[in-house]
């Protein structure tokens, strides 16, 4: 037998206080009634109760107090095995950590704003595995792919455009890493890329059909405006200064649309945009909860049966029991005339 609460049998020390109590207070009672009458006024007095039921129900209210204190420590016995399955689906998440993406055309920052989307986007998983690859001119793995969400998160704060020294955009590269995260008996892989769409190895589109070769369906999140906006960046001297082309003039980087909207279409999926006006990121978690569920490892769990209502009955019963026990006795009274 094991109990739930083992801690309570504790309890079961109060019931020789309670023996010990019950005789004090006996010992005290008949002491006081002889200091007003004599001893066999006492016994005269005593004829009137059974001491026999006075015992048995002292002892019956004790072990009903016995069984609710095993009732409250929950007694367990026989086991029952319950199998806990797992499921859910595997969801890469490619963030474009570029200079890019530190363009101001949506506040605070683009990379800023990805990091704020895909963080709502983790609060909404239920039992899905998610992970995490940053890419600029190379890709790596943030996080591999987990359901602990408050690390996934963790790792996600971490991120920034310094993340990735290698200068550059290679969304191929990165679709191709987050191939690998996924194992071979995945029904469906996604993958879902946040970029502004500059695509400057590319090879972003004939990756993307690759990896639909695959089973994998790539989602596309725009980030930006198709107006563009100026790359911040720090000098040498630590002044913010902003990039600019090999000629000297400032660099527009603008959403691009049309590269983004072929990866997703190559890649079976659909494109959305975070916009000022809007983000798509609820569209993209109903687009994704309409897939089957992988099932991931299953898991055991033997457990011991509760038991505790058996020893309540037990306890009520006594209980009912120890009321109908009437002590005191009926006497008959002779009269003599």
């Amino acid at each position: 037998m094991k109990f739930g609460n083992p801690y309570l049998l504790f309890l079961l020390i109060l019931i020789p206080i309670f023996f010990i109590y019950i005789g004090i207070a006996e010992h005290r009672r008949k002491k006081s009634f002889n200091k007003f009458a004599e001893t066999r006024f006492y016994n005269f007095f005593m004829q009137e109760f059974s001491i026999f039921h006075w015992n048995l129900k002292n002892i019956l209210f004790i072990l009903a107090i016995i069984f609710m204190i095993l009732a409250v420590a929950k007694p367990r016995w026989g086991k029952e095995v319950q199998i806990v399955k797992k499921e859910g689906i595997d969801i890469v998440v490619c963030i474009d950590v570029s200079k890019s993406m530190d363009a101001a055309d949506i506040q605070p920052s683009r990379i800023e704003r990805a990091k704020d989307q895909i963080s709502l986007f983790i609060d909404q998983l239920k039992g899905d595995r998610i992970a995490l690859i940053a890419f600029a001119g190379k890709s790596f793995i943030q996080c591999p792919l987990t359901n602990d969400y408050d690390i996934a998160k963790l790792f996600l704060s971490l991120l920034d455009t310094e993340s990735v020294q290698a200068y550059g955009t290679d969304i191929g590269g990165a679709i191709a890493e987050a191939i690998t995260l996924f194992g071979e008996k995945n029904k469906h892989k996604i993958i879902i890329v946040v970029s502004d769409g500059e695509d400057l190895a590319q090879n972003a589109l004939s990756i993307s059909k690759e990896a639909a070769k695959q089973n994998a369906v790539i989602y596309t999140l725009g980030i930006g405006s198709p107006d563009g906006a100026t790359i911040p960046i720090t000098d040498e001297n630590g002044n913010t200064v902003y990039a600019k082309d090999d000629e000297d003039n400032i660099i527009l980087s603008k959403l691009d649309i049309n590269t983004l909207s072929q990866i997703a279409k190559n890649g079976r999926g659909r494109f959305f945009p975070i916009t000022p006006q809007q983000s798509e990121i609820y569209a993209i978690l109903k687009n994704i909860n309409s897939f089957e569920k992988n099932k991931f490892d299953s898991k055991e769990f033997v457990r011991y049966k509760e038991q505790y209502k058996f020893f309540v009955m037990i306890a009520l019963i006594l209980l009912l029991i120890e009321s109908l026990i009437i002590v005191k006795k009926k006497i008959k009274f002779e009269r003599n005339i």
